[in-house]
Formats: structure tokens, sequence, C-alpha cells
């Protein structure tokens, strides 16, 4: 498993995906997004996605973003037919779209079909909240592994959420989560690396758990919702996020076969000035964290995270020290730029 640095990565991913037809300046912002996820910790939205983005844009199947269509707008939002853009890069554009539009309006919201995947949510919102306003993002993506509550069959995808605030003195608070129990670029990761999922990640057709991660795509093996066992609340989270995202992206919603493909996202920023003074505002942040904070520790436990706190803590540490990558993962870069003509950094 080599330790690369993220430097090294990121300029070795950004030459990846320019070989594969994406321009220089937007394969430099997909690759430092990628990157940035396995910084984080969230390998599961990192490196590891280059080849299937590579093969992908040489089939033509993600194309680079600029041919998107504006399908309906209001001062305050904005549609978009995204027509197969490169879905990371699209979202940056669409977040700040619904920034700038809620600094006139209060609120801002960009919705968008027919893009590429669109990476790790969480680096979305934090750009609002750097802007004295709140970011979400809701996605109804990723193919429709997840089992609703009570059943088996694969219904829905993990549909994620992403929340960011500002907070005084500190970096935002940062949720971004999956309605399934783990995303299912987690189960690549653990596949990657020949580990056994644990119990309750994956069922089968008979309710049973699935430990082995290469029996994740077969016919009749699904995820559970966020909570196992006890997943109504994920469940329930999962289908307001597929009605909100699939119905107002035009994408559709979840189904054998979604209006216009699923896969849906909507980018909403709300300006905090047109209810109180940001200053306030991150004031009463900062006192919810600090209070939260304060509570006594359980067995096992040597502090209180906050949402987003335990990413930035990976962040620092793995700048610092670089990144394993799994052999699995380094092979198939490797011969991703080797087929591209792309040199492949010394290690």
């Amino acid at each position: 498993m080599p330790i690369i640095p993220h430097t090294t990565l990121e300029a070795f991913g950004a030459a990846t995906l320019a070989a594969a037809g994406l321009p220089a300046d937007q394969a430099q912002v997909a690759s430092h997004h990628l990157v940035e996820a396995n910084l984080m910790g969230h390998d599961s939205h990192g490196i590891i996605r280059i080849p299937a983005y590579s093969a992908s844009l040489l089939k033509g199947d993600l194309k680079p973003v600029g041919n998107q269509k504006v399908v309906r707008e209001t001062p305050a939002s904005l549609v978009w037919d995204a027509n197969r853009s490169f879905g990371i890069v699209l979202a940056y554009t669409a977040m700040q779209e619904a920034i700038s539009r809620a600094r006139a309006h209060t609120f801002g919201a960009v919705a968008v079909h027919h893009s590429g995947h669109i990476g790790r949510l969480g680096a979305y919102p934090p750009m609002a909240a750097e802007e004295d306003c709140i970011g979400v993002v809701l996605l109804n993506g990723g193919a429709r592994f997840t089992a609703p509550y009570g059943g088996v069959g694969r219904r829905l995808p993990p549909n994620p959420i992403a929340i960011s605030v500002p907070v005084e003195n500190g970096e935002p608070l940062m949720l971004d989560i999956t309605t399934s129990v783990a995303a299912g670029g987690k189960v690549d990761v653990m596949r990657a690396r020949g580990k056994q999922l644990p119990d309750g990640w994956l069922v089968d057709a008979t309710g049973q758990t699935v430990n082995d991660p290469t029996r994740f795509w077969e016919d009749g093996v699904a995820m559970l919702p966020l909570g196992g066992a006890f997943g109504y609340k994920g469940y329930g989270l999962a289908m307001m996020i597929d009605a909100i995202a699939g119905g107002l992206s035009w994408a559709g919603c979840s189904s054998a076969s979604p209006t216009r493909g699923g896969s849906g996202y909507i980018a909403l920023a709300i300006k905090i000035e047109a209810f109180i003074d940001p200053a306030e505002f991150k004031r009463e942040t900062r006192i919810l964290v600090d209070w939260v904070k304060s509570s006594p520790t359980m067995p096992g436990f040597d502090n209180i995270y906050v949402p987003g706190e335990i990413e930035d803590e990976t962040r620092q540490h793995r700048a610092s020290t670089g990144l394993n990558i799994e052999d699995a993962t380094w092979d198939a870069l490797v011969r991703n730029a080797q087929d591209l003509g792309v040199a492949v950094p010394a290690l």
C-alpha cells in the first residue's frame, strides 16, 4: 500500500483527467476535489473514481462543463439540464450560482439533472457558509441499491444530504451523510482492501446479512437504510430527499425507470443577513458548539466531535503524513494513466 503526498496525487489526477478529455482547468478542479475527499477520510469519493471517470469521458458519457442548458429560471432559482456535464465541476458552479441568487433574493436554488457523478457532497455547502449563507445540497443520486425499511429489494439510492453553517472563530459546521448505512463507494474501498463488511450493511433476499463486498452488485443483495435494523428514520429521510431532489430537478424520482434517469440534485443557499446579523448568528452557533462539546464523554471516547470536525482533523493528519492508497486502487490508476500516455509519478 503506497503512501503518496497529496500534492503528487492531485497533479497526477489532473493530468490523467485532462488526457481523458477534460479541459486542464476543469481537470484541476476535479482532481483537487477527489484528493480532498481522500484527505478528509472519504476514500470512497476520492481518487479511486478516476479510472471510471476517465472511461466515461473517453466514451462521451461525460462531457466538459459548458454545454448545460437552462430549462426554467426565476430570479431566485434555476433548473439546468447538465447535458452529461462532468458532475464535480458543474456542482461547484451550481452552488456558486445559488449563493449569488441568495445574496440578491434571500434564497437561491439551482436544480440539476443529466449530470455526471458529483463526488463528495460536503464540498459544496461550505462555499455558502464562507459567504455568510447556509448551504444545503440534496441528491437523489447513485445506483438504487438501498432497501426500504422492512424490505429487502433495491429501491432507493443512497440519497445523501449535506448542510453547512458558519461558526464564530472556527470552521463551518458541515454535515455530509448518506441515508443508506454507507455509500456504495465504501463497499468498493472495502473490496479493494480485501476486507469483509460489518454485519448490518447488506442483506440478501431472505434478510440474512451479507459480509462479502464482492456480492454487492448481485441481484437479490441490498443495503439497509441508515440505522440498519432500526433504519426507519434513515428510510424516511431518503424518501423525502428523493421526492425533493428528484422532483424539483426534473431528473425524476426513484423507480424502475426514472423520468430523466434520476440522480438529480438541488443546491440551496439561504442569506443569513435577511434574518439576523451574520455575526450574531455565528455567535449562536459558537455557543451551540461549545455547549455540546462540554458534555462528559462516554467510556472509550476522548472527545465530542461536531459535524465536520473529524474531517478537519483527518485532513491535517493526512496532509502531513501522506495518503495510504491500497494496491488495487493504485494499480488501477497506473494502468489508466499508461493507457492514456500519462507519466506515472515515481514513489
